[in-house]
């Protein structure tokens, strides 16, 4: 079993334990909302300006990584001023470059970021105001069209172990939803490696050192039940 089967696993036997044990009431809760996260993605980023730097004469150059949204998903339990939270966060970020455009015919590479995390946290809340903590395992991936073909051709797939703290700032509970902006750092634990990415684009490795310790700055706007 690889770390995103048992990160998966780990995730829903959370899920089945809360569910077995507490019946959905007042304090068992449901979490869904939206993840604004940016990065300065720099060693992936440097393989896309070797890429550039090898292809001067692209009609369009690739930008850069950094910048990425998602949805988000997950459990929550409150125990007076203790709240639990299981959340899984699905992030998007593309890229492409345009190499040419013949007779109709266009060369190209379309880059798909899909960055997921799994985490399980917990935080203090105050009425309107908290703070909190997760430990996270990610999944990023990077696929690519290649001349705006349909098949997507996988260039890399990299776990790492993160650590976030947030503060929350919640609104009253009105009609059963609570409102929580929650401005986040997601401080990475162990390294991405890039060297996949590199090989895939550039046929070779352009970078002397292909690991790398993304860290992320972001918001998230969480709506919670109940």
């Amino acid at each position: 079993m690889n770390n995103s089967s048992l990160a998966r696993g780990l995730l829903l036997s959370l899920c089945l334990l809360l569910l077995s044990h507490f019946t959905i009431s007042a304090q068992l809760r449901i979490n869904s909302g939206y993840d604004l996260s940016y990065t300065n993605l720099s060693t992936a980023n440097k393989i896309l300006h070797n890429y550039n730097e090898a292809n001067p004469d692209a009609l369009s150059p690739f930008g850069s990584f950094g910048l990425s949204n998602g949805l988000l998903f997950g459990l929550r339990y409150e125990l007076d001023f203790l709240g639990v939270e299981a959340t899984w966060v699905y992030r998007f970020n593309d890229e492409k470059v345009t190499l040419s455009e013949v007779d109709g015919v266009t060369s190209s590479t379309k880059l798909f970021g899909r960055f997921q995390t799994f985490s399980f946290g917990m935080d203090n809340q105050f009425d309107w105001f908290s703070y909190g903590g997760s430990v996270d395992f990610n999944i990023s991936s990077i696929k690519a069209s290649l001349n705006e073909a349909d098949n997507k051709s996988l260039f890399m797939r990299e776990n790492n172990y993160s650590a976030t703290f947030y503060l929350g700032f919640n609104t009253p509970r009105s009609n059963q939803i609570r409102l929580s902006l929650r401005p986040f750092v997601k401080i990475p634990i162990t390294s991405v490696d890039y060297n996949t990415l590199d090989i895939n684009l550039n046929e070779e490795t352009t970078v002397s050192n292909s690991q790398g310790r993304p860290l992320i700055f972001g918001l998230r706007v969480i709506f919670t039940n109940g």
